[in-house]
């Protein structure tokens, strides 16, 4: 493979052609959250969490293939807004407020959830 410049969040990235958006992110020490990305977890392009804007169009990062030149966008109001409702979903049986759980203060789900600003539960499965 050979090497290639890709452009994240405005700053030039080294890369190999071919490597995944979100592998060049994290080895470069740019955050994209993935939830299928948590410790323990194999990525499966399910979480959709990983959007991000790739030449102005709508891609997951743990999928997208880097090509030289690209002009990747990690955040805006857009992908907020739809990673706040992507996360409201998970969130449907996880309490915002993990006081009983094991995992309280140590949870990845619970820390997107801060990161994504979700601080009510709009869904909800009836008991």
């Amino acid at each position: 493979m050979s090497e290639i410049t890709v452009k994240i969040n405005g700053i030039d990235y080294k890369a190999k052609e071919g490597e995944f958006l979100l592998n060049i992110a994290r080895r470069e020490g740019v955050f994209i959250p993935a939830i299928c990305y948590q410790t323990g977890c194999s990525p499966t392009l399910a979480c959709r969490l990983c959007i991000v804007e790739a030449d102005g169009k709508r891609v997951y990062a743990c999928n997208a293939k880097a090509k030289d030149g690209m002009d990747i966008v990690t955040d805006n109001d857009e992908i907020a807004q739809e990673r706040e409702a992507i996360m409201q979903v998970y969130d449907v049986n996880h309490p915002l407020q993990c006081g009983v759980c094991d995992q309280s203060g140590e949870c990845e789900l619970q820390d997107y959830t801060l990161y994504m600003n979700v601080n009510e539960q709009k869904y909800a499965i009836p008991d």
